[in-house]
């Protein structure tokens, strides 16, 4: 007999092989399924099924370990050879998130059959998610004995991740993300999931104000045939107005007067204050081939006058584009079923929380610009987020432990690093 078949069950340690045949057959075994089911998107149940389930879990991962803890299977599955391959195959599936937009209907068969544009609610992605948490849960209870400094951050560093795993897989169902369109002093409670469908929002949203931050506009040159940007080595030539003068292409152009907001009067414009008013400059360009001279105003227009051009020859004319927003934002008055009433100012990136709802900035109707009197919110409720962050937080901390107090020693058995 040899020696292979002679060592004992108990002796027997895994090797990446093992951890990669068991990685790739969970993948296979998750696509074969998605296939199987037509593509079909899986609805995660959400609270209490998806508390229930988890607890279940963690139960059955926590007996398992402790009456099974010196079995082969679970010393291989807490050893380093089976959680490389595991985090590269989840790595994947990341990846292709990465490459395959998401949350879209493809057109694409093949695509539409693997669940390719739906990812994390697929077979493959919850399997290969269920045997990460596994892999971890046990490493993890291993280092709890004995526990010491240096397991401590090794434990917080694991448990966090769990943590982190844990909840973005329960708390997917969870999470509602919906748009509400606010119009200036007018009182919203509708919102519209991603669905299309019409819900009632628990808050009540009052828009008093919306107000855009602009840019100075930037100016360019325009073929008077195709309307085309001139280009030089293929990159179109545009300048902002925030200097006195600049070159483009064989022009000089010198900015005489700039208005942030105006109206035509007769051929040039003032300062005006009022829906529809747009930039506007009045310019002297110079060629600087033949040094031709000439003067006028442009404007970039809005929803409510056309754009005025300079034409320079019967080939060009200078352009003023519409001013880029800077930054805009909403002053909100917020009123909740619980009788809280905030008066509040969001913009994008600085969102707004309140009653486990956080209020972001999104949109407004570009076609009226800085005149717009419509706010587009977004609305997302996730009450597992506070769990993602503690184990955010429990990673940090394990990562100050291990470089505090060095890495722990391993003891002569294998385990996640």
């Amino acid at each position: 007999m040899s020696n292979e078949n002679s060592r004992k069950i108990g002796q027997y340690s895994w090797s990446y092989r093992e951890g990669t045949i068991i990685t790739g057959t969970i993948l296979l075994l998750g696509f074969s399924i998605q296939a199987a089911s037509g593509g079909t998107v899986l609805l995660i149940a959400g609270f209490p099924w998806n508390l229930i389930s988890g607890l279940v879990f963690l139960g059955l991962l926590v007996l398992s370990f402790y009456f099974w803890h010196k079995h082969p299977i679970i010393k291989g599955l807490g050893s380093v050879k089976a959680a490389l391959p595991a985090i590269l195959g989840f790595t994947l599936l990341v990846l292709m998130m990465g490459f395959v937009k998401q949350d879209v209907e493809s057109r694409n068969a093949l695509v539409k059959l693997f669940g390719l544009t739906h990812l994390v609610k697929t077979w493959p992605f919850i399997l290969i998610n269920l045997y990460l948490l596994i892999l971890l849960g046990i490493v993890t209870m291993k280092r709890l004995t004995p526990f010491n400094l240096k397991n401590a951050g090794f434990f917080l560093n694991h448990f966090g991740l769990f943590l982190v795993l844990f909840s973005t897989a329960l708390g997917s169902s969870d999470m509602q993300r919906l748009t509400m369109n606010c119009n200036e002093n007018q009182i919203e409670r509708k919102a519209v999931d991603a669905s299309g469908k019409v819900v009632d929002f628990p808050i009540s949203i009052k828009l008093l104000n919306f107000n855009i931050d602009e840019f100075r506009p930037k100016v360019t040159i325009v073929d008077n045939k195709t309307n085309k940007i001139i280009q030089h080595k293929g990159i179109d030539q545009l300048e902002m107005l925030d200097r006195d003068s600049f070159n483009i292409a064989q022009y000089h152009i010198k900015v005489e007067q700039f208005l942030a907001i105006s109206a035509k009067v007769g051929d040039g414009f003032i300062k005006a204050n009022e829906p529809g008013s747009a930039p506007s400059a009045k310019v002297t360009v110079t060629n600087l081939t033949d040094h031709a001279r000439l003067s006028g105003w442009i404007y970039s227009g809005s929803y409510a006058n056309e754009p005025v051009t300079l034409k320079l020859n019967e080939h060009y004319s200078l352009v003023m584009l519409p001013a880029e927003p800077r930054k805009f934002s909403s002053s909100l008055n917020i009123q909740t079923q619980s009788g809280k009433n905030v008066t509040t100012t969001i913009e994008v990136n600085k969102p707004f929380s309140i009653d486990g709802w956080t209020i972001y900035q999104t949109s407004y109707n570009t076609e009226m610009g800085r005149w717009s009197e419509l706010s587009v919110l977004e609305l997302v409720r996730d009450p597992w987020l506070p769990l993602v962050y503690l184990g955010i937080f429990l990673m940090m901390a394990g990562a100050v432990f291990m470089f505090v107090f060095g890495k722990p020693k391993s003891g002569g058995t294998e385990h996640v690093a």
